[in-house]
């Protein structure tokens, strides 16, 4: 094979032997094309190199870090070198080697998988199903490029650029294609999955690894986020009742939703598809994308944390499962403090913690604060909440968090999320979730309060995933929301730090709200607010792609 003929258009190696690793197989490499595609092993090797990519970091980490790490559940305690800052803080870079990485990860996986579908023969159930699952995988690989270098789709998707599509299985450096629309893309996207949902639904796997491969249900699952990204809500419905009433997926309960990360996903009766992390063997330790959120047994750099909005959100109701996923750290002994935050001079809308050690004396806990002051105590909702009205930077009362003492990390408390972390016991393996039944409901019950016909249904929805968390349902929306908020806050909650929050924000219109304690607020300009129209909710497209294809249009 010539040297050209391995190159794509943006001049990325894409040889058939990146490491093609199964999950119980060596990986092979270094075959020729011949080889590879000589019997059904060698086709099925060579799409297992495409799930390969998917679960590298190269890949896994920019996609996570730019879904999270661009939303409100998250807060950065400190600067950082490593380019993950600059989707933290829209201080956007064209040389961004995260999303580089992104970039090309996608692309050799797109084709990886035209080789596989233009090579293997249709005809049998199995090959239908192997053929059908790189029509997924395309999908997913172009849903992914398509939200991070174009505009959300309900913002003009006939004119917006999307990214480039390219559904040759030999391209070479002379083919160089021009960025589609963003409507052209979610068309092939659309197409693909549709495809992928009819070859994939005469051969079933064994039940111990269906949902660690793409399937039939898999691509339904897509094909309902999808239609929700393009506001059709009616086949978003439609394709979520399809994976729901497929009856093969259950939503976990108690403990095994509290501990649900630890467990592999063939444990899991609500995963539809994860990519399959393997214990001892994966690279996911320090450098996994758990690592950022939590150290654990010493291993993460731990500088990511839950969000105060997110924990507001979620202490709502103490009852609920959902805290499981953040580990609040403590300082040893018995030591207590009350924290709040406060508006910072510069910039505007900035905040910052203020911190006292308090004392309980009596039944009273007490401060200092130019004299001994006393915490005050309030029933909101039959919970018991705490204020003072004396402090730095205290006007009126003022409610704080009454907690054990805890580290902080520039000023910041340290609220470790644990929610990508100790499968198995290995400090950061994580299999990362593409789709989940709860996800399924939330998708649905959006869809039902844009359509405005089923209320009732998406109530009744959002109230299954409330009372899997141990949290009271709702008998109705309470005064002063809409069902849509409603929905979309719980979606927040139970989708929280799996890669959908920047999206759901600007899908929807809204605007990502940063006016709380984290280094957003550093270097100059920083965005505390960034509007679903601002030119900063789409990257640039990496210096190193426009220098290759010069027919790239840049992002402004």
């Amino acid at each position: 094979m010539k040297m050209k003929n391995i190159y794509s258009f943006i001049a990325i190696l894409l040889a058939l032997s990146i490491s093609a690793c199964d999950i119980t197989r060596e990986p092979f490499q270094d075959l020729s094309d011949d080889k590879v595609f000589a019997d059904e092993l060698g086709i099925e090797a060579a799409a297992l190199g495409t799930y390969a990519l998917l679960k590298k970091n190269e890949f896994m980490r920019p996609y996570h870090f730019h879904g999270e790490f661009g939303g409100d559940n998250i807060a950065l305690s400190g600067s950082t070198t490593d380019a993950l800052y600059y989707m933290y803080n829209y201080q956007h870079t064209p040389t961004n080697g995260h999303l580089n990485s992104l970039w090309s990860g996608c692309y050799k996986g797109i084709v990886n998988a035209n080789k596989v579908i233009d090579k293997a023969q249709k005809g049998t159930d199995r090959m239908n199903h192997v053929i059908g699952e790189m029509y997924y995988l395309r999908a997913f690989f172009y849903f992914t490029l398509v939200n991070v270098w174009g505009r959300p789709y309900n913002q003009a998707p006939e004119t917006n650029l999307g990214v480039p599509i390219i559904l040759d299985a030999e391209p070479n450096a002379d083919d160089l294609p021009p960025r589609a629309t963003v409507k052209e893309v979610y068309t092939q996207i659309e197409i693909d999955l549709l495809e992928a949902a009819k070859l994939m639904s005469g051969f079933k796997r064994d039940p111990s690894e269906y949902n660690i491969y793409a399937s039939e249900q898999a691509a339904n699952a897509l094909l309902s986020r999808v239609y929700l990204y393009m506001e059709d809500n009616v086949k978003a419905e439609e394709y979520a009742t399809k994976v729901i009433e497929s009856s093969n997926f259950t939503l976990l309960d108690g403990s095994d939703y509290e501990t649900f990360p630890t467990m592999v996903p063939e444990e899991n009766s609500e995963i539809i598809f994860a990519c399959r992390a393997l214990k001892d063997k994966d690279d996911y330790d320090w450098y996994a994308f758990g690592g950022m959120y939590a150290t654990i047994q010493g291993v993460g750099w731990g500088e990511m944390y839950a969000s105060e909005p997110y924990r507001n959100l979620l202490d709502q109701n103490p009852s609920d499962r959902r805290h499981k996923f953040i580990d609040p750290q403590y300082v040893d002994g018995d030591a207590y403090e009350i924290t709040y935050s406060y508006d910072k001079a510069s910039p505007v809308g900035s905040k910052m913690f203020q911190m006292y050690d308090v004392t309980n004396n009596a039944g009273n806990w007490e401060y200092d604060y130019n004299g001994t002051k006393t915490v005050s105590t309030e029933l909101v909702n039959g919970n018991t909440v705490y204020f003072i009205t004396e402090g730095e930077n205290i006007s009126g009362k003022t409610y704080v968090k009454l907690t054990k003492k805890m580290p902080v990390r520039q000023g910041y408390p340290k609220y470790f999320v644990i929610k990508c972390s100790n499968q198995e016991g290995q400090p950061q393996l994580f299999s990362p979730v593409i789709s989940r039944l709860a996800e399924m409901y939330l998708n649905r019950a959006e869809a039902r309060a844009k359509i405005g016909t089923n209320m009732s249904g998406a109530l009744d929805d959002v109230n299954l995933i409330r009372e899997r968390a141990n949290i009271d349902s709702y008998s109705a929306v309470p005064a002063g929301r809409t069902l849509l908020e409603i929905v979309l806050e719980e979606r927040r909650l139970e989708l929280a730090y799996e890669a959908h929050r920047r999206y759901d924000i600007f899908r929807n219109g809204l605007t990502l709200d940063r006016r709380y304690p984290g280094t957003h607020d550093r270097g100059a300009n920083p965005l505390l607010t960034v509007p679903a129209t601002s030119p900063r909710v789409v990257d640039y497209i990496p210096e190193a792609q426009i220098l290759a294809q010069p027919n790239l249009v840049q992002n402004p």
